[in-house]
């Protein structure tokens, strides 16, 4: 191995053309985050990387290094997540984390190496996690479980306990500030910004589900509701949103598919 080539575990986000035969392939690897790397001949009847490559496939990749794309050499299947191309549902919202990884985490950051690792620890369970829900509600969960860990391992995490303005302990009714990214209290209510109610069960629960392991199952895993975790999954999609100032395209199939 010279001194240009590296080995790393990646998760396949999307593939766009280079040529006839090649592709662009952007993965999430766990040593320099976001990498993009031209997969020559993938096109091909008899390519060797063939469906290594398409998304959401976790590989252990031989990269050449180059000076504006690496090049991927070989590529050995970890886990493929079968199960997510057999379900709509699974599939959508997995395509929707890979969108807010993309729209979070920049290109070849070897300075943050520990933060990648996390992601990808995060990332790769989550897909597991969605892989094995038994129904749509716990694909749901899954989701908001990694909408929570994600933001938080990048430096978003959500205030829940404690209100932003006063600091003070919240136990009863408070209120979401998208803005701050937390909670305020009743009395901090007229600081401005757009704020929403947030039942103290809603609030209590995914305090919960932020403090436990995202491979780790909580009480609630199995009590909770499709009016739950809707409520819950929309509250940090919105957040999330404000804080790229966009929205995911994979929300718009998702929406379509339950018309």
């Amino acid at each position: 191995m010279n001194n240009n080539t590296f080995v790393t575990d990646a998760i396949n986000i999307k593939s766009y053309p280079l040529s006839e035969n090649d592709n662009i392939v952007v993965m999430f690897s766990k040593d320099k985050g976001l990498i993009k790397g031209v997969a020559k001949g993938v096109k091909k009847p008899k390519s060797k990387l063939g469906a290594r490559m398409q998304s959401l496939v976790c590989n252990k990749l031989m990269l050449n290094e180059g000076k504006n794309l690496d090049v991927i050499k070989e590529a050995q299947a970890i886990n493929p997540f079968n199960k997510l191309r057999y379900n709509l549902e699974k599939l959508n919202y997995s395509i929707y984390i890979t969108e807010i990884i993309g729209n979070f985490c920049r290109e070849n950051t070897e300075e943050a190496d520990d933060i990648n690792k996390n992601i990808y620890e995060i990332f790769y369970k989550t897909l597991e996690n969605i892989s094995n829900a038994e129904d749509n509600i716990h694909i749901m969960l899954s989701v908001i479980k990694f909408q929570l860990k994600f933001m938080r391992q990048i430096g978003f995490g959500l205030e829940l306990s404690h209100c932003l303005k006063c600091s003070c302990p919240i136990e009863e009714e408070s209120y979401f500030s998208f803005e701050s990214g937390g909670v305020v209290c009743k009395h901090c209510l007229n600081d401005g910004g757009h704020k929403i109610r947030i039942h103290i069960k809603i609030k209590e629960f995914l305090c919960n589900l932020l403090d436990t392991d995202i491979d780790k199952k909580t009480k609630y895993d199995s009590l909770v509701n499709e009016k739950v975790v809707s409520t819950c999954f929309n509250l940090l999609r919105k957040y999330i949103d404000s804080q790229t100032g966009r929205e995911c395209r994979a929300l718009k199939v998702i929406e379509m598919t339950k018309v």
